[in-house]
């Protein structure tokens, strides 16, 4: 977890309102500002220069953060550093500060005077105080223009320039800079050293003082989220090269305070009733309804809604509610009358849980938020911030809300687990174990994968008993168990802690089926006293308790996506394509295909069951879709539905199961791509609207047959030696052409422009060194290529006989992995990076004509026109010269975006299930 201050990020321009008339020590009182604010920039830079650098940094960076856009939570920082910049030196800079979620505890900041804070970082702070030294800190950053002095020394030393121009070439420079940077041998002239941070913590300290703020609370905000515990070593610890850097900052940090003449800085907190209603707005990270900032020609939703997959279904434990949760939303809903009641915003929220009175609704994420929602006021009545020292790799929150669990490495090379139990309301360790688990082999390694996952993975065995008053948690004889109403340790019987060495789970309260390392030993036992009570012959690689009764759930069986088992049969009696489902006394509740939540007794598998449909809720990236010639009708998936929706009305023409692909025919019929599905076999299908009709394509497809992108092909090995690559025609599935090429053959890709596939051979590869020797002329480019390993064999294939289009050699930037991000428009190349930058190439000769920043969503052959995607709500139109003519904020996360009409419209989906057309102005904006 980062808790640096220190420079490096993002964002928008706020106006800072009046601030409110405060106590403050006269700034007189501490003397002139510190001497590093009167230092001088470079002079390759100006003041306008230093704005446009920061603000091709933030094009660059911002996208990889969540702004946090509730205008309160970000007016409140404003006033803070309205009120320390009063007693700094008069500056041009023009300072902005902007939260953004993030569950790292860090502040950064960018030239031109952005500063960015994360959520959880001011979630820590206790009061303003701390939250201004922060501030402080960052603004030391800039006042000292460290940024900008460190980038202009880096163009002098890497790209050899003494001087730059308009915003247009600083953008270019910056970006030359960033490839520069990269091929550096040298990259340590680049690092925050001591002395920057000390000269930020110099202007934090003063500024702090001088506002009225009490400096003492910079250096224990500090000590407290580093983990430091006051230790600051001394010349002893020093001489030994034991004080860690951590405590010789803040050592450094409280001599500054000391070193205050007397009287300057404020003696209490600037605690008050302002600064508690911010932080508990912070803390509780309710999203905000920010609308776009055009009007479109066309408006339109999605009516009725696409449901998102559910991922996790739950009755409370008095069967009154149920709570079900898909990747945006959790909804929670009544049983009698059986309806929705709400949802809430959970875009980040691991599995809920009722709490054991079934009064509330409880969630975390993997960065240790936490909230809780009362089902009777429908609203969010707590939430939480605890630290943990070590970032965890699994997490588990109590049914009660009270307790949070962490398992991280403890830091030492052999790769041991520890477990620690936290307060979530004061964050203070209950429990600690530090030698919890040693993992080996490839245990180690999916728990190395998954800490940097941003998925999250249980990949250590535990959960919860069906009244909410224990856990159960860690493999073989390394089980914990914890009584969640004492928050103490519970001794297991070393029967359950021996014999179970797989997945186990709860049946009730005081049961647990697990499986052994023979079948024929799983079993049931007592808990906590570990005593073999039944056999339960299970081989899962998971397991999950229902709320009540005796069986299990698990994600690994055939042909479903989850399982239903009967313990004392040992055998899965129900399955379901989708992934969601639970159980109270009898009462199977699952997802339906059409997204309803269904209920139906266990008992009557025939019977009618009840329904009920869920709310709006945001559309998820994961969408497939397909978007009709004409632009008039519009398919999307999910993985197990999806629905034809007509754009202008935004009508559902048709819902049927989730597609893995899908095309429009010139007619607007639909012709798509079904996976298997319990007794259906995978097959093409092609869909009518008028009349709605289906019909099976008359042959059956192989396993490695995909429709991709209009085409029907087939990428397989013949033999050891060669891949072969064939297109077929939907229509009978008959031969239109093949290759085939030595070894894995080539990465390939799709570009927008319709019927064309990109090929890419790594020019080290032994079919790229064939091909040059049948053409001299990919031979002599392909000399030029200094870094064999970043050279490509790019082809450009017709998709109707396979002739080669374009063959070129290419050299791809240092951030550039796999095949994907290539699309060729015109006479120009574009490549979309890893490092949110697309490359554009001269496909005449090949040379880089510039850089821009995000990733290619659509693209227009007759206008030569792409649309890239920068933020999650930002597109932006370029020409084919690069020339940039609108930017759409959408307000809400982009989910597709498409050209209409040559390239003079733009529709754009966004992920509050909107369609919004535009019309693309003619002229160039700034």
């Amino acid at each position: 977890m980062s808790r640096t201050f220190s420079c490096a990020a993002l964002f928008l321009l706020l106006s800072l309102p009046p601030v409110a008339a405060t106590a403050q020590t006269p700034a007189a009182a501490c003397g002139a500002p510190p001497a590093v604010l009167t230092s001088t920039q470079s002079n390759i830079f100006s003041e306008q220069q230093e704005q446009w650098l920061g603000d091709a940094m933030a094009d660059q960076l911002e996208p990889y953060f969540k702004p946090v856009q509730d205008p309160g939570e970000n007016l409140y920082l404003d006033r803070i550093t309205k009120r320390l910049l009063a007693v700094l030196p008069p500056t041009k800079i023009q300072f902005r500060v902007i939260l953004v979620e993030s569950s790292e505890v860090n502040g950064f900041s960018l030239a031109g005077g952005r500063v960015y804070l994360t959520r959880k970082l001011v979630a820590s702070a206790q009061t303003e105080d701390e939250a201004a030294g922060v501030i402080a800190h960052e603004m030391g950053h800039i006042l000292s223009h460290q940024i900008v002095d460190e980038t202009a020394a880096d163009m002098r030393r890497l790209l050899g320039m003494t001087s730059v121009g308009d915003k247009a070439d600083i953008y270019a420079r910056f970006q030359q800079l960033m490839d520069a940077r990269m091929k550096d041998k040298h990259p340590e002239a680049r690092a925050n050293s001591d002395e920057k941070q000390e000269e930020a913590d110099l202007v934090a300290v003063y500024a702090m003082a001088a506002a009225g703020y009490r400096p003492q609370a910079y250096s224990e905000f500090w000590d407290r989220v580093n983990f430091v515990r006051g230790k600051t070593g001394n010349a002893v610890t020093d001489f030994f090269g034991i004080t860690t850097p951590d405590s010789r900052r803040l050592r450094a940090i409280q001599k500054l305070v000391t070193a205050l003449p007397l009287g300057c800085g404020g003696s209490g907190s600037n605690d008050s009733s302002d600064f508690e209603k911010w932080h508990s707005l912070v803390v509780a990270n309710q999203a905000s309804t920010v609308g776009s900032d055009f009007k479109p020609l066309l408006e339109s939703t999605l009516t009725p809604p696409l449901r998102m997959d559910l991922e996790w279904l739950r009755f409370s434990r008095d069967g009154k509610y149920i709570l079900a949760q898909d990747e945006g939303s959790i909804f929670v809903l009544s049983r009698d009358p059986y309806q929705p009641l709400f949802r809430f915003d959970a875009e980040d929220a691991l599995e809920p849980e009722f709490t054991p009175d079934s009064q509330r609704v409880v969630f975390h994420t993997r960065g240790l938020h936490t909230e809780e929602w009362s089902i009777t006021d429908r609203k969010l009545v707590a939430s939480h911030e605890p630290l943990s020292q070590r970032g965890c790799i699994q997490t588990k929150l109590a049914p009660d809300g009270r307790t949070l669990f962490c398992i991280s490495f403890r830091g030492d090379m052999d790769g041991t687990l520890t477990l620690t139990a936290l307060d979530t309301t004061s964050g203070s360790v209950l429990y600690e174990k530090k030698d919890f688990f040693t993992p080996t082999g490839e245990y180690l390694l999916r728990l190395l994968v998954s800490a940097q996952s941003s998925i999250p993975t249980d990949v250590m065995p535990g959960g919860f008993s069906a009244d909410g008053n224990y856990l159960l948690i860690g493999p073989g004889n390394d089980k914990v168990a914890f009584d969640l109403r004492t928050r103490s340790t519970v001794s297991i019987g070393w029967e359950l802690k021996q014999q179970i060495v797989g997945a186990y789970a709860f049946i009730g309260d005081d049961k647990v089926v697990g499986e052994a390392l023979n079948a024929r030993d799983s079993g049931v036992f007592s808990f906590p006293q570990g005593k073999r009570v039944a056999a339960a012959p299970f081989r899962l690689e998971d397991l999950e308790p229902v709320t009540q009764g005796e069986y299990v759930l698990s994600h690994d069986i055939k042909d479903y996506a989850i399982g239903l088992a009967d313990v004392a049969q040992a055998k899965f009696i129900a399955g379901s394509k989708t992934s969601s489902m639970d159980v109270w006394s009898g009462l199977l509740a699952n997802e339906g295909i059409d997204g309803s939540v269904t209920l139906r007794k266990i008992a009557d598998s025939t019977g009618k069951p009840e329904s009920t449909t869920l709310p709006l809720s945001p559309l998820a990236g994961s969408l497939r879709t397909a978007l009709s010639t004409d632009g008039r009708l519009l398919a999307l998936s999910t993985r197990t539905r999806g629905g034809v929706w007509d754009v202008s009305s935004g009508r559902l023409l048709t819902l049927f199961r989730g597609f893995d692909s899908a095309m429009f025919a010139p007619d607007n019929s639909l012709v798509a791509q079904f996976p298997k599905y319990g007794k259906n076999d995978r097959g093409i299908v092609h869909i009518t609207f008028a009349p709605l009709a289906s019909t099976l394509m008359p042959y059956k497809e192989d396993d490695d047959t995909s429709l991709t992108f209009g085409m029907l092909e087939q990428w397989k090995h013949p033999d050891k030696k060669h891949t072969e690559w064939t297109v077929r025609k939907l229509e009978d599935n008959s031969v239109m052409w093949s290759k085939t090429y030595e070894g894995e053959g080539p990465g390939h890709t799709y570009n927008l422009v319709p019927g064309q596939t990109i090929l890419s051979f790594l020019l080290t590869s032994d079919a790229a060194k064939a091909r040059l020797k049948e053409m001299p002329e990919l031979t002599t480019q392909a000399a030029a290529v200094k870094d064999k390993n970043m050279g490509r064999l790019i082809q450009v294939i017709d998709n109707t006989n396979g002739k080669v289009l374009h063959e070129f050699i290419l050299t791809v930037p240092l951030t550039y992995t796999g095949v994907g991000g290539i699309n060729i428009v015109g006479q120009n190349l574009y490549l979309s990076s890893g490092d949110n930058r697309t490359m554009t190439y001269s496909l005449e000769n090949r040379t880089q004509l510039r850089q821009l920043f995000g990733y290619v969503a659509a693209v227009d052959a007759a206008s030569n026109r792409i649309c890239t995607v920068n933020r999650r709500d930002e597109a932006i139109v370029y020409d084919a010269e690069g020339r940039q003519l609108a930017t759409y904020h959408t307000g809400s996360p982009l989910r597709l975006a498409h050209f209409e009409q040559d390239g003079k419209r733009l529709l754009l989906l966004t992920a509050d299930q909107k369609i919004q057309i535009v019309e693309i102005a003619p002229t160039v904006t700034n």
